[in-house]
């Protein structure tokens, strides 16, 4: 029977309050394997864009890409092969031995848009050809990356496969956050992974979105151009991360995700959808846009989103002159792991201070003008809180927002 009152006397319900740090972070990359190649090669403002080598593109237009180079070589599942590798790095740099940890605590949340597509591309060449059976197709599906991370690591939490085209990375790192918070996981493996073939690139031709060189917001810009590799964290809860000593890289203040529901691949042309995500991650870290130290831009190089993403900037940040870079002049765009690419920038940012230019930006196209965006040189900034935006095809827009650890 009910008691008026009796509610005092019970113990609170509410959970302690858990946060989400960055301990550790690895890349495979177009400029080199390893973060100090790719921080290194981001900050000179070089370009890893040529022309393909790894397989036959002398009847593709155009035929330049960033490709990895010796990376995955001769494996069935290169993605994969990307992920693992980044992965090692991230757990070497947390100093994280997952064998000593509870397996059912350690999570896998990786983004890709096309998973094993060149293995699908290899039998199906070869079926054609002979009739041969198929072979290693249980790497094809979108989640055999994520799936063969968690056997090498042994991680026996949550393991998704995030899928929102080029918003994949953003959003797996958005989505180990939320299970750190809300205690599902301890340690997560987040980011993203996708590879170059000769479908991926002649798909993206088909849609004339690609160009032979990539200018983000430069007014001559007429196109992406594609890259792979992969890019993995270590998120890990805060108390636990200091109960085994680990330093924390940075800080997930918050995250956000809004759809445009406007058109399959053409973006809001006003931004209304990249507007949202940010506003809803600066809503979850609870600061205003004058906290902003800094945004790594989606900034594909195409004029339709470096347009739309330049308004949604403005509106948002109004007269706050933020620094703006985007990495795609000199990696490429990674697809599903853009994004991860972009939080291992920030987090890279946070701690040293420096904010690398974005190669192949000349000269200011006016349709972003307003924004003041980081080019020719690598600019100091003391930068606090960093945030990085996504954008992918069917609207999906992702955005995370990280402070110092």
């Amino acid at each position: 029977m009910h008691r008026q009152g009796s509610c005092a006397s019970l113990p609170s319900l509410a959970a302690p309050a858990r946060s989400a740090v960055i301990t550790g972070s690895g890349v495979v990359s177009p400029l080199g394997n390893g973060l100090p190649a790719f921080w290194e090669g981001l900050v000179a403002g070089r370009s890893a864009i040529a022309p393909i080598r790894r397989f036959r593109a002398d009847d593709l237009e155009p035929a330049t890409a960033a490709e990895v180079a010796g990376n995955g070589a001769g494996d069935t599942d290169r993605a994969g092969a990307f992920a693992v590798s980044a992965a090692g790095e991230a757990l070497a740099s947390a100093r994280l031995r997952t064998e000593e940890l509870d397996p059912a605590r350690v999570a896998v949340a990786l983004g890709t848009t096309l998973g094993g597509m060149e293995i699908f591309e290899t039998w199906d060449r070869a079926a054609a050809a002979d009739g041969a059976p198929p072979a290693h197709l249980e790497r094809v599906p979108y989640f055999a990356p994520a799936a063969r991370l968690a056997a090498a690591v042994q991680a026996r939490g949550p393991v998704v496969t995030t899928q929102l085209a080029c918003a994949s990375g953003t959003q797996a790192v958005a989505l180990a956050a939320e299970w750190v918070r809300a205690g599902r996981a301890d340690v997560v493996l987040a980011g993203g992974c996708d590879l170059l073939c000769r479908f991926v690139v002649a798909g993206f031709n088909a849609l004339r979105a690609t160009a032979e060189v990539a200018r983000p917001f430069d007014r001559d810009r007429r196109g992406l151009v594609l890259g792979e590799g992969a890019a993995v964290l270590v998120i890990e809860e805060e108390a636990h991360a200091a109960r085994r000593g680990a330093r924390a890289a940075a800080r997930v203040l918050g995250t956000g995700a809004a759809g445009d529901a406007v058109h399959m691949t053409a973006p809001d042309r006003e931004g209304g959808g990249v507007a949202r995500a940010v506003a809803a991650a600066l809503a979850d870290a609870a600061i205003p846009p004058s906290a902003v130290d800094f945004v790594s831009a989606h900034g594909t190089g195409t004029p339709f989103n470096d347009a739309m993403e330049a308004r949604a900037l403005r509106r948002l940040f109004g007269e706050h002159a933020v620094p703006v870079n985007s990495i795609k002049g000199a990696i490429g765009h990674t697809l599903g792991a853009a994004g991860a690419f972009e939080a291992v920038l920030c987090a890279e940012v946070l701690a040293r201070g420096l904010v690398p230019p974005t190669a192949g930006l000349q000269q200011i196209d006016p349709e972003c003008a307003g924004l003041d965006l980081v080019h020719g040189a690598a600019r100091r900034c003391d930068v606090r809180v960093a945030l990085s935006t996504s954008s992918g095809f069917a609207g999906a827009n992702a955005a995370v927002v990280l402070g110092r650890g």
